[in-house]
Order: structure tokens, then sequence, then C-alpha cells
């Protein structure tokens, strides 16, 4: 038997014995190469959202801050930040909004303990970028890190960053920390026989609101439960287009002659364009009785005085 036929009959032995294995091979070979064929004609239709790293351009909404407040802006970051890499206190603290210090550091002191814990260490450097502005409001992120040109690496990475929010005070350009945006005092109310809820103060950050209310019971004999966790839409923020629940579960409930102060937050982007109408309280209940460790019964609802909802506009 010659050689060619040798090959042959040993050929024709190994298909035999493994002509499913080749078959499936050729198969899962001839799907990858219509596959890459497929995808290498197929036309591109991905599209990568642009970034702009102009410091002045809003990341968010793609605005740039009016050339005439740019200068403004950077030079009070630039005092703002060198006076905490050095440890003067006073100087930034003048520099901070009025709001700003009242709401979150009402003394020297307290915002002493923050420059602390931000400027810990060695010096700082810091990089600044515009994240969005809402008419003449701007907010830009700050970026503070270590000085490794001064300081060297041998201690670790320092980061940290958080929001500025500029804008003029008594027209001159003022920032505020922690992303703090503004405060007020609304002085809205509405009240009916029962009760009289008061909108006393509302603070706006810029991932939050919240809002400090005060519900007065005007009875003497009757129970006053706004929110217990027993009911549904019982405390919301009327955004518009929908309503949203607190951050945090709320208990809002009130003994007959006495009064309670609550504060309520609500997560709502200050640059997502959605403005708050009011506070929406959908579960009102006026009882005969109340058990504080059990909450609203059902016997508390087949006999309360009155069920209803009420909403406070802004």
């Amino acid at each position: 038997m010659g050689y060619y036929t040798n090959l042959r009959v040993r050929l024709i032995n190994f298909w035999k014995k493994n002509k499913k294995k080749i078959l499936i091979g050729l198969i899962i070979l001839l799907i990858v190469i219509i596959i890459n064929n497929i995808l290498k004609n197929r036309p591109e239709t991905i599209q990568m959202r642009t970034i702009s790293f102009k410091p002045h351009e809003s990341i968010v909404n793609n605005q740039e801050v009016p050339e005439k407040e740019q200068k403004q802006i950077e030079n009070i970051v630039d005092k703002y930040f060198n006076f905490c890499n050095n440890k003067q206190y006073e100087e930034a603290y003048n520099l901070i909004t009025s709001d700003c210090r009242k709401a979150y550091y009402p003394t020297l002191e307290s915002f002493k303990s923050y420059v602390d814990y931000v400027f810990e260490g060695k010096k700082k450097i810091y990089s600044l970028q515009s994240y969005s502005v809402v008419d003449n409001t701007y907010i830009y992120q700050i970026k503070i890190l270590d000085d490794f040109m001064a300081n060297g690496t041998s201690d670790g990475y320092y980061y940290y960053e958080e929001k500025l929010v500029l804008k003029e005070e008594n027209g001159e350009m003022k920032l505020s920390i922690g992303e703090f945006v503004n405060q007020d005092n609304p002085n809205i109310s509405v009240e009916d026989d029962y009760m009289k809820i008061e909108i006393l103060e509302r603070l706006v950050d810029y991932e939050k609101e919240t809002y400090k209310i005060k519900v007065t019971n005007k009875t003497d004999d009757k129970y006053i439960v706004i929110a217990d966790g027993t009911q549904s839409n019982e405390v919301k923020l009327n955004l518009g287009t929908r309503k949203d629940d607190p951050d945090k579960p709320v208990t809002i409930t009130v003994r007959p002659g006495a009064f309670r102060v609550q504060e309520i937050t609500f997560t709502n982007f200050y640059d997502n364009g959605k403005t708050s109408q009011g506070i929406y309280f959908g579960s009102v209940r006026i009882l005969n009785s109340y058990d504080h460790s059990v909450g609203t019964t059902q016997e508390n609802l087949d006999t309360a005085v009155k069920l209803y909802s009420i909403e406070i506009p802004f």
C-alpha cells in the first residue's frame, strides 16, 4: 500500500471518528466570520458625550458664565482658598455669604473646624470647574488636593471635592460652601378649625430642600395626626409634574392644645428645572384618641372627627 493510500485511509478513519467535532468547529468558525463581517460593516451609531474642560463653561447645562463675572469669581475663590490654606480663618469667613454663615457656620469657631478638616496637613492646590448656571447663581465644583510639587507624595494621596455657590450679595460677589444655595423665611401658613400649619424656614442646598414647619393644635380635646408612617401619601413635595417623598420617615403628631416644630428634607437638585410648588399633606387625621406607641389604627379611622388632605402652596 502506497504512501498516499495510507494517508487517505488515515484521513477517512480520522473523519469517521471525529466528524461531529469537526462539523461543530466549522459551524462555530462560520458564525464568527459572519458576525465579524456584520460588525465591520455596521455604521457607527454611538455618540460620546463631549465634556468641556473650560473652567467657566458649565458641565450640566453647557452655559457659559458671563465674562464680566468670570474674573470676580476667580478672584474670590483664589482669595478664599489661600486664606484657608494659610489658616487665616477670619479673612476667609468674611468672603462667605451671610445666609451660609447663619445656616451652617454661625460662629467663627464652627467655620474654623470646617477649614481644619478640609485643609488638614500639608499645603493644598485646587482646580475649579463651572458645574451649572441658574439665573444669576453660579455653581462651581472645586477639587482640593495636596501640592505634590511642594510636599512630595510619600504620605499618600489627599483629595477633597465639593460645590461652591457664587452670587452677588449687596453688589459684591460672595461664595457659599457645603453646597448651600440660600435660606429664606416664607411666612406662609394655612389654618382651619382644628389646626394651623406654618412654614417658618426654607433652606435650599444644591441637592436638597429642608423646610421647618410648625403645626399648632387649636383644639382642647382632639389629636392632630399628619404623619406617623401608617398611611400613604402622608407628606409630599409638589414639584408640578410629580410629588416626592421626604428623604427620611417623618412623624408629625400633636396633642390637644400643643404645637410641634418639625424639619422635613426632600431631594431636589437646584439645577434640574423643577420648582417646588408646595408641601402636600395627603392624610390629615383629626382623632378623638391616639396612642403614640401604636400609631393610627383602623378604629381611629372609623371614629375620626375628620379625615382630609391639605396643601401649603408656595
